[in-house]
């Protein structure tokens, strides 16, 4: 019985396989194929494939790229989800999220050399080359590898493919204050915050005052509807009374962050 469930198996792994190695021809005579014999489940899965198939046909390389850029994606926010729900679940300081932030670094790692890579032999592509998933990987890993001399050798080139159209505001925001902020200084965006004994901080900033209009001109909402998101609220007047306390934070955060 045993063998018989296994020779299903890989008949049915070999049937996909061949389905999924269809040229954007034979996906198509397939097509009519079905149609002609009234097998419209087949058909319905079939002819959805087209789009693909023709993306990979115009260019086979970039098609390559996407799907990589695709999976490293998925690596990077899944890893991410199971740290905070371990994070949630047992603390920060338990040993299961100790263990899984430190596969997470070892994953940014990975997945930001390739995407140097990429970024030097491709440029940055944009959504037009790749889609917009793939497209975010890029500025993901640039944010998340974590290395100043990586971020900010990107930081350039992120600038101006947001000018082209190649990224989107809020990238270069977040790459922006990421890289204020590991260099101990205020950030411009607010989109960095750091957590001690619980409890949220947001990053200093340049300019409390003009903050929402510089969030503004580069597609984010005003800062209060961010820092919701936290659980917590934000105004000018509360982050100005307790400036000395988030000061105080920040330069704690700085003198023992991981290197």
């Amino acid at each position: 019985m045993r063998k018989k469930i296994i020779c299903l198996i890989i008949a049915i792994t070999g049937t996909a396989i061949t389905a999924e190695a269809q040229s954007l021809s034979e996906l198509k005579d397939s097509c009519y194929s079905y149609l002609a014999s009234h097998d419209t489940a087949a058909f319905n899965a079939t002819y959805v494939k087209l789009l693909d198939a023709i993306e990979k046909d115009m260019d086979p390389e970039i098609y390559g790229i996407r799907n990589e850029l695709n999976d490293i994606r998925s690596k990077d926010q899944s890893i991410r989800i199971l740290l905070m729900d371990a994070m949630k679940k047992y603390g920060r300081e338990d040993e299961r999220t100790l263990d899984i932030r430190k596969i997470m670094r070892e994953i940014d790692l990975k997945n930001g050399l390739r995407v140097q890579q990429i970024i030097d032999a491709y440029g940055w592509l944009g959504i037009d080359d790749i889609g917009e998933d793939a497209n975010e990987t890029l500025f993901l890993c640039i944010q998340h590898i974590n290395e100043l001399t990586v971020q900010t050798k990107y930081l350039p080139l992120l600038k101006e493919a947001v000018k082209q159209g190649n990224a989107k505001g809020w990238h270069y925001a977040f790459l922006t204050d990421r890289i204020l902020m590991n260099q101990g200084k205020p950030q411009v965006y607010g989109t960095q915050t750091i957590t001690s004994n619980n409890k949220v901080f947001i990053v200093p900033l340049e300019n409390p005052d003009k903050v929402d209009e510089l969030r503004k001109e580069i597609g984010l909402a005003p800062l209060n509807n961010y820092m919701q998101d936290f659980g917590c609220e934000w105004s000018l007047d509360s982050y100005k009374k307790n400036l000395p306390e988030i000061r105080t934070v920040f330069q704690r955060w700085y003198q023992n962050k991981p290197e």
